[in-house]
């Protein structure tokens, strides 16, 4: 089965291949069309020697009609005295000319002391000339295209292979893992209830929270390839409001003061679940790549021109490398943990919602994300 990225580096494949062929491919019927052309005036000479005595005799001219070959004759005045080819011939010197599709020989001839000119019209055989071409530019690219695609499935076969493998773990892995973590959050919210909401608890709640929000990454990433994500209207100022206030467990366990500047009545079209990724990728790096005792900013402003932004600054060690983050599987800190898909579902996101990304990051002293959306009234 032909899938399409396949297919698509498969094109890419071949079209390399028949650019690389077209210089080759070039002098190759250029070739054949010289030697087309040198048969003919071979056809032509062997059919002007046996005939030119029958059609030139003492009491006149007398021209034998041939299905391949035509004639006209001049006399030494250049004047036509026997007509045979259609079109007229226009250049009088010349002793071999092409003119598509036919090619023209002519020759001097003196009989009974008088000079006549004869031309001889015979179309080339171009069908060896198409063949070839058809076969360079069309036949061998097309069967590179299918035995580039076939080879690209074979190889690619173990890795696919191995991807739903890995899916599936996934899959049953979130399966397993749901119902531990609904227990554990209930059984928390239950233990504070009861008046212990101490330090070990505040910590029980923050590594929760940590594996609720990895939990929810990885299982976006299983859904989002299946499941169509629909927009809605959304008050962005609440609910990011309502996300803030999730991490906050998380916020004491590390120290980290938060500054939140956020206008009300924000609004855009997006679905709540894509919503939700962007906002606790964002806040959860922020938090994790910060120093301790350090400071989180987000903000949620109007911009103006019916744009508005949302920014998230924390106070770490900062990012190497800005362009490469949101690639799949990509971290800057294997310490921290993590799998290297969150920002690279943020970018997806952000994608199918034209949103606009913006990184700025200084050594020691943090890293800014900046996201223009379009406000929805």
């Amino acid at each position: 089965m032909l899938s399409a990225n396949n297919f698509k580096i498969a094109v890419i494949y071949t079209t390399t291949i028949v650019v690389m062929l077209c210089i080759p491919s070039y002098f190759a019927i250029k070739s054949i069309i010289m030697e087309e052309r040198h048969k003919a005036v071979h056809d032509i000479l062997n059919w002007i020697e046996p005939n030119e005595k029958k059609i030139f005799k003492k009491d006149g001219i007398h021209v034998t009609k041939s299905v391949r070959f035509k004639v006209n004759i001049y006399n030494y005045k250049r004047e036509l005295i026997y007509s045979d080819i259609k079109h007229p011939i226009k250049e009088p010197d010349f002793t071999m000319m092409l003119k598509y599709p036919n090619i023209y020989y002519q020759k001097e001839i003196k009989n009974n002391g008088e000079l006549f000119y004869m031309i001889v019209e015979l179309q080339l055989n171009y069908e060896k000339v198409i063949f070839i071409a058809s076969m360079l530019l069309f036949v061998i690219p097309f069967v590179i295209l299918i035995m580039s695609n076939l080879f690209l499935d074979v190889s690619v076969y173990p890795y696919k292979k191995i991807q739903k493998y890995m899916d599936d773990f996934f899959s049953d892995a979130m399966h397993e893992l749901k119902t531990p973590l609904g227990v554990i959050g209930i059984n928390i919210e239950l233990l504070s209830s009861g008046g212990k909401n101490g330090k070990y608890i505040q910590r029980i709640k923050a590594a929760a929270k940590h594996m609720q929000i990895t939990y929810e990454d990885i299982e976006y990433y299983i859904k989002h390839k299946i499941l169509s994500y629909q927009k809605e209207f959304v008050d962005f100022s609440e609910y990011l409001k309502l996300r803030i206030s999730f991490f906050e467990d998380i916020f004491i366990s590390k120290a980290i003061t938060i500054e939140s500047k956020i206008e009300p009545m924000i609004f855009t079209d997006i679905n709540k679940t894509e919503l939700q990724r962007l906002i606790d990728n964002n806040v959860s790096n922020a938090v994790k790549y910060s120093f301790y005792k350090g400071k989180v900013e987000i903000v949620l402003k109007k911009t103006g021109d019916g744009l508005a932004q949302f920014i998230v600054k924390d106070e770490g060690e900062g990012i190497k490398d800005t362009k490469s983050i949101f690639k799949r599987f990509k971290r800057e800190d294997s310490t921290q943990g993590g799998f290297g898909i969150g920002l690279n579902i943020v970018r997806n996101i952000c994608k199918n919602n034209d949103i606009e990304i913006d990184v700025k990051s200084v050594k020691n002293y943090g890293t800014t994300f900046t996201y223009t959306f379009k406000l929805k009234r």
